[in-house]
């Protein structure tokens, strides 16, 4: 290899190898290895800057995959009082609600996620669940299909609508 060409690997090695904690928390917040890791690295985000709205958020969403959602709730509330008009935290306190089997609540922040981001397929998807869970069936399916309008392969709507037996 001419050793033009190996300059650039190189310099990508060197910033590779010279990622810091903080970068690799940053990195971990955003794109996680694992749930777990999520939380840890977004609370060290949190702890760099405590203003990090997608700190908040992001935790929020790991603790929603890890079913503590007790603790996604302030997360949560703290990246909407950053961003009032953050539709994903909506989303994600919604599904923190959701799980709570507090079906009312997790509507209103479905709807308000909707409300900000129109084409959010995944709120949709979400507020079908919500149906679903209440024995909706009509309007579960009608919000799946809503879903999928913007999304045609969201996984949620979709297996929304194979678990009550309805057709895309």
């Amino acid at each position: 290899m001419p050793a033009w060409r190996a300059i650039p690997i190189l310099v990508l090695a060197l910033a590779a190898g010279a990622c810091g904690p903080d970068e690799r928390a940053a990195r971990d917040c955003a794109a996680p290895p694992s749930w777990r890791r999520q939380v840890e690295a977004c609370t060290q985000a949190i702890a760099d800057d405590p203003k990090s709205t997608k700190a908040y958020n992001n935790r929020c969403q790991a603790y929603n995959q890890l079913e503590q959602p007790a603790k996604a709730i302030p997360d949560c509330d703290m990246a909407i009082k950053l961003s009032p008009r953050n539709a994903d935290a909506y989303n994600n306190r919604g599904w923190a609600h959701e799980i709570r089997k507090e079906y009312d609540l997790a509507l209103k922040d479905y709807d308000k996620a909707i409300e900000l981001r129109p084409k959010f397929a995944l709120a949709y998807a979400n507020r079908g669940d919500v149906y679903a869970k209440q024995g909706d069936r009509e309007r579960a399916i009608a919000e799946y299909r809503r879903a999928l309008v913007i999304e045609p392969d969201n996984d949620v709507a979709l297996s929304g609508l194979k678990k009550l037996g309805a057709r895309p």
